[in-house]
């Protein structure tokens, strides 16, 4: 009797609210509760190379095995580069090498250890064919100390950082 007394679009409501409290209430029970597990110490990635971030706008992604093919095809050491936003926060890399203007590199990297900073001197044709085939190779320069590598110097100089950092 109560039922015929209320409205249609108050009927439509309370149906519609009717069934989403039921569609709540099934997801709920059959959703099967969240695991979390930890990365072993031995798959980190960030303990077996030396992780550079390239930030140089309109250069397409670097896949992972072109990202260590870099610093492979080279011989110089474990390192690894990549210009994917979604790998890391940019605080956690070794180096972020930014590819143009200083003005660049002071704004994205303002929070950063002025330490981790390198500003990349490399043509774009270069940085496009992912590092391979370079009329000249690419000139580091770091923006606290304003000493420069190439890519296989500022690898050791990492790796040679990393070591010191750990026997600490």
């Amino acid at each position: 009797m109560c039922w015929r007394q209320v409205s249609r679009s108050q009927r439509s409501l309370l149906v519609l609210l009717g069934y989403l409290a039921l569609y709540l209430l099934v997801s709920y029970a059959l959703t099967p509760d969240a695991t979390v597990s930890f990365v072993r110490d031995e798959l980190r990635l960030g303990d077996k190379y030396v992780l550079m971030f390239l930030l140089a706008p309109d250069t397409p992604p670097y896949s992972d095995a072109e990202g260590a093919q870099v610093f492979a095809a080279r011989r110089c050491g474990a390192c690894f580069l990549t210009n994917n936003r979604g790998f890391l926060p940019l605080s956690e890399y070794d180096a972020v090498l930014v590819l143009g203007e200083r003005a660049l590199l002071s704004h994205s990297a303002a929070v950063m250890d002025p330490g981790k900073r390198y500003l990349m001197e490399a043509r774009r044709r270069c940085v496009a064919n992912k590092m391979r085939e370079c009329a000249r190779e690419p000139v580091l320069t770091s923006f606290s100390s304003r000493q420069t590598f190439d890519l296989c110097g500022l690898c050791a100089e990492l790796l040679r950082r990393r070591q010191q950092t750990r026997a600490l």
